[in-house]
């Protein structure tokens, strides 16, 4: 499952990587060439033809090297080569949990807001401290997330976190 789980991360990084540079390359190469851009033919070219096509082929080869080099890991593991997996530390857990916090408080508050303003049918608001409060909203939800995935990674999970158990 660990095979699958770091192709399918590294073919979606490679996915949206290679798109991101293929167009950002053929944009300055255009303007190094002076491609005409009257109609925007060449642009939606590069964006909907030669991008797609690029990312495409980036993420499978970076998704068909992620697993390649996991498994040949697992196989050095299943045999002895090496050691077994570490579990991680109490920085990098509080780090990632941290920031899965963020994200996702943020991403909640801004779905709220949006599902708010539709069912409400006006983004204006009929005193300043209601904007404000919706301008402030996502941070706010954003910092508790955050403090919330802290907590969650750092608390104790009896022995297996590290610790002694008390028995």
């Amino acid at each position: 499952m660990r095979v699958l789980g770091w192709a399918l991360f590294w073919g979606l990084a490679g996915l949206i990587g290679g798109y991101i540079a293929t167009v950002a390359i053929g944009l300055v190469l255009f303007e190094l060439f002076k491609v005409s851009q009257r109609e925007g033919a060449a642009a939606m070219g590069l964006a909907f033809v030669i991008g797609p096509l690029v990312a495409c082929l980036v993420a499978l080869a970076s998704a068909a090297t992620a697993a390649v080099v996991t498994r040949g890991r697992e196989r050095q593991r299943e045999g002895g080569h090496m050691a077994p997996r570490q579990p991680w530390g109490r920085g990098a857990r509080a780090a990632v949990g941290g920031l899965l916090g963020l994200v996702g408080g943020y991403g909640a508050a801004v779905i709220v807001l949006a599902a708010f303003y539709a069912l409400r049918g006006s983004p204006y608001f009929s005193s300043y401290a209601w904007a404000y409060a919706a301008a402030w909203a996502p941070v706010l939800a954003a910092a508790l997330g955050g403090g919330f995935g802290v907590w969650l990674a750092l608390r104790d999970k009896g022995p297996a976190a590290g610790g002694i158990s008390p028995g």
